[in-house]
């Protein structure tokens, strides 16, 4: 009996040290998350595509190495980078692919405005709503009105 009173208290013990470093680890990976999308957004404010190239590197890493799965809203980070630029570059398109892009930049601008409050990073909600808002200034300014067409 002694020694399953033991062995009931140790794996409690355990369990309630992992679920404290797990709790440490999600707040940390939530501070992680926040600050990257704290850069990335004043860089995009910036309008400068070189400061938000270099902003957005190692987005991806952020989203994966943090130990738990982040929602759908926040794994949106590499890809708002990706559409951010793609948009942001003056290019001639064709019209398939100006629907392909602006049905894209629609999809991550949803994605990111559904950012619910997050208990362990009180920064992140309004960091995604930034984004998708910066997203949506994009779509108006990208997609309201069809591309001009290279006239040879």
């Amino acid at each position: 009996m002694k020694k399953h009173f033991l062995l009931v208290s140790g794996l409690l013990a355990v369990a309630t040290l992992t679920g404290t470093a797990w709790a440490a680890d999600k707040a940390t990976g939530w501070k992680n998350w926040a600050d990257h999308a704290e850069r990335v957004s004043a860089a995009a404010d910036t309008g400068d595509l070189g400061a938000v190239a270099q902003a957005c590197q190692g987005t991806t890493s952020t989203i994966i190495s943090q130990g738990f799965q982040f929602p759908y809203w926040a794994q949106m980070l590499p890809q708002f980078c990706s559409v951010y630029k793609t948009e942001s570059r003056k290019r001639i398109v064709t019209m398939k692919g100006w629907r392909a892009e602006c049905k894209l930049l629609g999809s991550r601008m949803n994605s990111l405005s559904k950012a619910e409050p997050v208990a362990e990073e009180p920064r992140a909600e309004p960091l995604a709503k930034h984004m998708a808002a910066t997203l949506q200034a994009l779509d108006v300014r990208e997609c309201t009105h069809k591309p001009e067409r290279e006239r040879g």
